[in-house]
């Protein structure tokens, strides 16, 4: 019985851990919708945007703004580390 509780115990603080060290995956999302809107912002000032870049540009600024509302109150040194643990 007890080594059934140690195995739970153990398979417990290993999923922890691993949960802990793996990147919030919204957090992730987060940063790859502003990358595209970035990206988005670039084609618009750089005087080569159609009508349909512009609502493509309102798209993704309103879904960014929705998946991201934890992120805006983050430090510029929590969003460096952030970005270095997303996959690009």
């Amino acid at each position: 019985m007890s080594l059934i509780k140690l195995s739970i115990s153990f398979l417990a603080a290993a999923a922890l851990l691993s949960a802990c060290s793996q990147p919030d995956k919204a957090q992730c999302a987060c940063l790859a919708q502003a990358q595209k809107v970035n990206r988005l912002s670039e084609v618009i000032w750089s005087s080569n945007a159609s009508h349909q870049d512009t609502l493509l540009l309102k798209q993704a600024l309103q879904k960014k703004q929705a998946i991201c509302k934890e992120l805006e109150q983050s430090t510029p040194e929590a969003l460096h580390k952030l970005r270095a643990q997303c996959p690009q």
